[in-house]
């Protein structure tokens, strides 16, 4: 897949895996549209800000845990140049279990960051708009995004990518086990998020911020 590929069906994902969950969300909180659209573009900021480095740093954490020595690095596209697609980690010549875990340890990560997405959900029932935004984004959607796009992109498109790897390096049943287990509790949460009921109080302060 070309970069210019992977930037557009990127940006689709994103309007469809991020955006669209967080108007809904908003909306459900009765957030003007020009606050929606605030949040939306503060967003996107945050995104091109994390999204990249946190996959690329939990690249480096897995290989360094396995004693990989790294080679050169990007954790941020330069999207201040227009770049929205190059971020990686090189990595000098390794073992094949070193690859292993390197590879693996973005995906691990994300399992971990939608556990404790569902702990502070349930520490903290109904969140006010500002907060639940916050961990909707982080805790589930972003990991959403990161298993889905890459499997979709390794699985189901051919391409050469992490997902490719691990399908080589483990049993093929348990990768795919695995990538629709994070997505759907990725989903559940970010579902659980969404839906539940605001409470009377979260709306009447929405409402008078509104109104400022």
């Amino acid at each position: 897949m070309t970069h210019a590929a992977r930037f557009y069906l990127g940006s689709i994902a994103f309007a469809l895996i991020i955006v669209l969950p967080v108007f809904v969300y908003l909306k459900r909180r009765r957030q003007s549209e020009g606050r929606i659209v605030l949040w939306i573009l503060g967003i996107w900021v945050i995104w091109n800000l994390v999204n990249a480095p946190i996959h690329e740093v939990s690249h480096l954490l897995g290989g360094w845990s396995a004693g990989q020595h790294v080679n050169d690095y990007r954790l941020i596209p330069h999207f201040w140049e227009g770049d929205f697609v190059h971020a990686y980690i090189s990595w000098e010549a390794g073992t094949p279990s070193q690859y292993k875990v390197s590879t693996l340890a973005p995906y691990a990560i994300d399992g971990l960051v939608i556990l404790l997405g569902f702990a502070l959900c349930w520490r903290q029932n109904r969140m006010p708009p500002f907060t639940g935004t916050l961990i909707l984004f982080l805790f589930f959607l972003r990991p959403f995004y990161d298993v889905a796009t890459n499997y979709a992109a390794d699985a189901i498109l051919g391409g050469t990518g992490d997902v490719a790897f691990l399908l080589y390096a483990y049993p093929r049943p348990a990768v795919h086990l695995c990538a629709w287990m994070l997505m759907f509790l990725a989903a559940a949460g970010a579902f659980r998020e969404i839906w539940t009921e605001p409470r009377n109080h979260e709306i009447s302060i929405s409402a008078s911020a509104t109104e400022r």
